[in-house]
Parts: C-alpha cells; sequence; structure tokens
C-alpha cells in the first residue's frame, strides 16, 4: 500500500514553545542537548521537523518543567509569528473571520498534525479538529496548545478580551480546571467525542486591528505556491503544465475547502474576466471543471490510501455532505470510497 504522507510540523511553532521556556528561565540549547537534539536543527523557522521529534520534545519540556498544562502554558505566548507566514496573513487580513478563515485554509504551512472543520450552527460557528489517521498517539498538550493558541491570537488580532462559548475536549477531566477555566473564561466539556471550540458568530466581523491589504495580497501569493509545493500528487505533472494551469492549480488547491468553487471565484482572484481565463485555460489543453475534478479525485484517492474517513474527505475537499462526496466518487471511477479503500489495502496501493 502507498505509504502515508509524513506528519510534520513547522519549526515556527517551536518557537513559541521556546518563549514559555524562556520566561521560565530553562537553558534550551541545553535541555535539547540532553535529549540528543542539536538546536541548530529545530532553531530554523523554514525547517519542519518529524512529528515524533516535535512530540518528545514537547512531552519532555512538559517533565522539565513539571508542568502538566503545559500545552495551555505554551499557547498564552502564541504571536503572529508563532505560525509563520500563517501568522503574518492573519494579522493583514479585515476582519477575524477572514484571519481564521485563512488559517483553515492554509493551516498545512505550520504542519499537517491537527486539521480543523468548521460548522455553522444558529448565531455561532464551531471549530473542530481532528489528526490524520495515522498520527502517533499525542498528550493532551497538542491540542491544549492549539486552543489556548488560537484564544490568544483572537484577542491579539483584535484587541479585545474574547472568550469561546464553549471548549470541548476528546480527554478526560484533569484533576484540576483552575488554568482551563482562566486562560478560555467559558464552559468546559472533558470526555467528548471531539475537541472543539465554539464562538459567537458576532466576532467574525470584529476588525483585525493592523489589517494592510497589499500586505495580505502578497502574504496569500506567498501561501499558495507554498501550499501546491506540499500537495505533491496534484503536481505531479505540473512541471509540464502551462503557467496559466498553473496558476489555477495553486488557486484551486487553497479553496477546496470551498464548496462553491467556480471558475468565477478564480478569475476574480486573478483579477480576469471569466472569458479571458477560459480562453487562456483553453490555449493551454485545459477545460476548469476537469482541472478541479481531477485535483479533487487526485486528493480523494490520496486521502482515502491514507484511511480519512469520508467525513473528514467531504470537508477537505469542499462537498456540501458525504453523500455528494460519494456519489461524485462513484461517478469518477466506477467504485464507492468503501470499495476503492477495500481495494487498495487488498491490491497494496495499486490502485
Amino acid at each position: 500500500m502507498t505509504s502515508p504522507e509524513p506528519i510534520s510540523v513547522s519549526a515556527s511553532v517551536l518557537a513559541q514553545m521556546f518563549l514559555y521556556l524562556d520566561s521560565l528561565q530553562v537553558n534550551i540549547d541545553a535541555f535539547l542537548l540532553s535529549l540528543d537534539i542539536e538546536p541548530e536543527t529545530v532553531r530554523s523557522p523554514d525547517a519542519y521537523i518529524p512529528v515524533e521529534t516535535y512530540l518528545r520534545i514537547q512531552d519532555e519540556a512538559a517533565e522539565y518543567v513539571d508542568d502538566p498544562y503545559f500545552g495551555l502554558h505554551m499557547g498564552e505566548f502564541a504571536q503572529p509569528g508563532s505560525w509563520s507566514i500563517l501568522g503574518y496573513l492573519m494579522m493583514n487580513c479585515k476582519t477575524l473571520s477572514e484571519a481564521f478563515e485563512k488559517t483553515g485554509r492554509y493551516q498545512r504551512i505550520i504542519g499537517n498534525l491537527i486539521t480543523g472543520r468548521m460548522e455553522l450552527g444558529l448565531g455561532k460557528v464551531r471549530a473542530v479538529y481532528f489528526t490524520p489517521p495515522h498520527a502517533p498517539q499525542m498528550s493532551r498538550h497538542c491540542f491544549d496548545s492549539t486552543f489556548s493558541s488560537s484564544v490568544r491570537l483572537a484577542r491579539t488580532l483584535s484587541g479585545l478580551p474574547l472568550n469561546p462559548l464553549e471548549v470541548t475536549f476528546i480527554y478526560p477531566e484533569p484533576e484540576s480546571r483552575a488554568e482551563y477555566e482562566r486562560i478560555f473564561n467559558c464552559p468546559l466539556r472533558f470526555g467528548h467525542q471531539d475537541n472543539s471550540m465554539t464562538l459567537d458568530l458576532r466576532m467574525g466581523s470584529l476588525p483585525v486591528r493592523m489589517a494592510n491589504p497589499a500586505l495580505l495580497e502578497y502574504f496569500e501569493q506567498y501561501a499558495q505556491n507554498f501550499i501546491a509545493q506540499m500537495v505533491v500528487e496534484p503536481r505531479r505533472d505540473m512541471e509540464r503544465n502551462g503557467a496559466i494551469t498553473q496558476a489555477v492549480t495553486k488557486i484551486i488547491l487553497a479553496h477546496l475547502d470551498d464548496e462553491s468553487l467556480t471558475i468565477e471565484k478564480v478569475a476574480r482572484e486573478m483579477a480576469v474576466s471569466v472569458r479571458t481565463l477560459q480562453k487562456r485555460l483553453e490555449a493551454e489543453g485545459v477545460v476548469f471543471s476537469d482541472l478541479l475534478r481531477d485535483i479533487r479525485q487526485r486528493l480523494a484517492e490520496k486521502y482515502l490510501r491514507e484511511n480519512y474517513s469520508v467525513e473528514q474527505i467531504t470537508y477537505l475537499l469542499g462537498f456540501s455532505e458525504p453523500s455528494v462526496f460519494r456519489k461524485s466518487f462513484k461517478k469518477w471511477l466506477g467504485v464507492t470510497p468503501r470499495e476503492y479503500r477495500e481495494g487498495a489495502f487488498a491490491a497494496g496501493g495499486a490502485a
């Protein structure tokens, strides 16, 4: 069977952890050397480290400083720079809603360990977080730091003391809720079926204090290029594609979770008319709908081989509901997602 995509984490996330350790006056280089890790290998903000290394550093650090709430406290040191280019994208968005929409779209920039999906409700939005099926077992510090970082950044970007409506955790209730209550200041539920955070929908309209549209455009272009490089399979033949096809592919990859993604939206982002874009694609022998279908099909096959659930794939590829994804997949390949998955396992990945 085809090997799953390796899970890695941006070293920029470690920089956030190091800020917390530095506040405790920990000699960080000495600590890393005690783990037989050369500091320079995890200091570069452009580096990506294997998930096993990241989890080891995190868990050993929590034990080293004797902090059972290490993830929560690490999250309190989140800064836009802690999330690499993604943080600078957020900082230059117009509203919090746009900032967190960009977070979901480009979160692979800081790693592929934790993924989120949004569920809209009456006057609220619920962010549900999950890990890839082949992710190693993790301590609670990972999700604690994700939630704490998100709240910290929302407060930093808006300049307001914002709180979630509710936070849920899949793991059991800790010995004390005090630190969770202090940081989130909202109802908490442990032993839940999801790791999730629910927010008041009105928070989305709050302005980001330092928004700069010109910088946002620059950083988003960088992010699109980065995502295109990260998602290997759909780019297999990109070097042989024309410049317009490559540009459209990058935009599609950045907007895959948008179920209403159309050529009109892509043309608008490229600042050309739909007809102009169609003609330029046609000159390269490409039809937009075929390109979009091909990218979604290849990624669907990849995620099925990596054992993502149909519900997760539905969200990641921008389908409105699982039944729509199943119907589309059957139309593409003549088999259901379940039949494809079983066939891929049985054939050792030959499908």
